[in-house]
């Protein structure tokens, strides 16, 4: 049997892929924080008889959630910064092949992308170097994980780039920082916010770093909040539905904010195929 529109039954699938993987759960937790404790115990599949956002209040209160988003934007925002800002700077002379074994390095970030975060090590060196316990070494910490995307991406954009346009800037005399960030990174861009995001999103989520790297709870980001909100109150699921909300709503926020960047990083790399 031939099918007449494979296309749209191959985005019929998807949609209800996406429905049953994502928005369907995140339905769920968003009723259960609606509802009551007594009214989720005696019927847990039951939509909220008096939707309520006593929870939310409650979850911001008893978790002392408002500093921990505050430690987390911080984190967060600093090391997609740094790792991005410094993915453009090592991404352009190995796209260009400007230095010796271009092509090596790439392969090695290749493989960077495979292989797992070392904790221990990054555990010792933060105590050897006075990193523990510091918000400065948090971050520092935390610039690492981004890099091997980040670089692998912006690698890809820039080489769509015509080298033509290096040429014109280097007679003008525009020299290479300037010419890297006033010219490359205003091209490259959507690729660029992909790359901050990637690297916002792994901070963000992060919980087995605040386990080890920090110890004083002003420091603790949202993520170790929730942890240990969760250790409280493992019983109280209306509120854990709430705390977890709160947690992830600044971050929809961004990706809401970025959708236009996104959609213009997809279309050129649909054109540059």
């Amino acid at each position: 049997m031939q099918l007449r529109n494979p296309r749209w039954v191959a985005r019929l699938t998807g949609g209800i892929l996406i429905a049953l993987l994502f928005l369907i759960p995140m339905l769920y937790v968003v009723m259960i924080s609606l509802e009551s404790p007594g009214h989720f115990l005696v019927e847990p599949l039951a939509p909220p008889l008096r939707p309520s956002v006593g929870n939310f209040q409650s979850a911001w209160v008893q978790g002392d959630l408002g500093p921990q988003i505050v430690n987390t934007i911080i984190y967060s925002v600093s090391a997609a910064g740094i790792s991005t800002g410094l993915s453009l700077l090592i991404a352009f002379p190995i796209s260009r092949t400007l230095i010796r074994w271009s092509s090596s390095l790439y392969k090695l970030f290749v493989i960077g992308i495979c292989l797992p975060l070392p904790i221990i090590p990054l555990f010792i060196e933060a105590q050897h170097l006075h990193l523990y316990d510091s918000r400065i070494g948090y971050v520092i910490l935390h610039i690492e994980p981004g890099l091997p995307i980040g670089v692998l991406l912006l690698c890809a954009f820039i080489a769509s780039i015509p080298k033509e346009l290096d040429e014109a800037a280097a007679m003008d005399g525009c020299g290479y920082l300037r010419y890297v960030f006033r010219f490359v990174g205003p091209l490259a861009w959507p690729s660029i916010v992909i790359v901050f995001l990637y690297s916002l999103l792994g901070v963000w989520n992060d919980i087995i770093g605040p386990v080890v790297f920090l110890a004083s709870p002003g420091l603790f980001p949202i993520s170790r909040g929730v942890y240990t909100f969760y250790s409280a109150n493992q019983s109280a699921y209306t509120l854990l539905a709430a705390a977890v909300l709160i947690a992830s709503f600044p971050v929809v926020l961004v990706f809401m904010a970025s959708q236009r960047q996104l959609l213009r990083a997809t279309m050129g790399a649909g054109l540059q195929k």
